[in-house]
C-alpha cells in the first residue's frame, strides 16, 4: 500500500483570490511561481519514492488539523516565506513577507504530527518550521550577521550546487559514504538555537546548521537546502524522500 504524504504549502494566498491579475505586483507573482514550481517538484519526488502526495492548504480549525494527521501517514513541509518572528518570541530583524495564516496552520500541524509520531521531512522553511515548533529560534538575515553568508541566497542556482555541508549524522543520508555533501542554497535565514530534542545533522564549514533531526522521533528530519530540485540526478537527495515515505509505510 502506498502511504499518503501530506505536503503543506501555499501556492497562492487566499487574500489574493478576489484580485485581478493586473493588480498583482511582479515580485508577488515571481514568488508564487517559484513556490508552485518547488511544490510540484516535491510532489514528483514523493510519487517517485512510492508515496501518494496530497497538497494541504491552511486552516485554523484545530479539529480539522487533528483529522488531517489521523488520516495521513507522513508529511513533507515545503519551502516558502519567512516564519513570523513573533512565533518564536523575537522582534523583526529582517524577515521577509511572513504569511501568518500559513505559519499558524503549519506550526499547529507540525506539533500534531510530532505528537502523533508521524514521520516528517522539512525542506528549507520546513526545516526552520520544525525547529520553531520545538521551541528553537532562527537567525533572520544571515548577511547581517556575516557578509560572506549572502552566498546562501542563490535562487538562480536551482538545479546546481552552491556549497558543501559537513555531515554530522550519516544515518539520515542513506547511500552517501562521504563526510561532505554538495547542496543548493536558496535561503537568507537559518536555525539559530536548536529546539527541544533537536540535534544538528549537518553544518557548513563556517558553522551554519544545514540539517537537523530528532533522534527520539520515528522520523523527523529537516534540511536547509532543496533536495526536490536535485533528486532527479542525485540519488542521495532522492533518498531523503524515500526515507520519509518508507517510514510512513511502516
Amino acid at each position: 500500500m502506498r502511504p499518503l504524504i501530506g505536503i503543506p504549502t501555499a501556492p497562492f494566498r487566499h487574500v489574493y483570490s478576489e484580485r485581478a491579475l493586473a493588480d498583482m505586483d511582479k515580485e508577488s507573482l515571481a514568488y508564487f511561481w517559484l513556490l508552485s514550481v518547488l511544490t510540484e517538484k516535491i510532489i514528483s519526488c514523493v510519487r517517485e519514492a512510492g508515496g501518494l502526495p496530497l497538497p494541504l492548504t491552511a486552516t485554523d480549525d484545530a479539529a480539522e488539523i487533528k483529522t488531517i494527521v489521523s488520516k495521513l501517514d507522513g508529511f513533507v513541509f515545503a519551502g516558502g516565506s519567512d516564519i513570523s518572528p513573533a512565533l518564536y518570541g523575537a522582534e523583526d530583524k529582517g524577515s521577509i513577507a511572513p504569511n501568518i495564516e500559513r505559519d499558524r496552520f503549519e506550526l499547529a500541524l507540525c506539533r500534531e504530527v510530532l505528537e502523533k509520531e508521524r514521520p516528517l521531512l522539512g525542506i528549507c522553511r520546513g526545516c526552520q518550521l520544525l525547529n520553531v515548533a520545538l521551541g528553537g529560534s532562527l537567525a533572520q538575515h544571515l548577511p547581517a550577521l556575516n557578509e560572506s553568508w549572502k552566498l546562501h541566497s542563490r535562487p538562480d542556482v536551482v538545479k546546481g550546487y552552491v556549497h558543501d555541508v559537513n555531515i554530522l549524522t550519516p544515518q539520515i543520508f542513506p547511500g552517501h559514504n562521504g563526510k561532505r555533501l554538495k547542496v543548493n542554497s536558496m535561503h537568507h535565514q537559518a536555525v539559530e538555537s536548536l529546539g527541544h530534542g533537536a540535534e544538528a545533522a549537518a553544518r557548513t564549514e563556517d558553522g551554519i546548521i544545514e540539517a537537523l533531526w530528532l533522534p527520539e522521533a520515528k522520523y523527523a528530519v529537516g534540511v536547509q537546502w532543496h533536495p526536490e530540485c536535485l533528486a532527479g540526478e542525485d540519488g542521495v537527495q532522492a533518498s531523503l524522500f524515500k526515507a520519509v515515505v518508507d517510514k510512513a509505510r511502516g
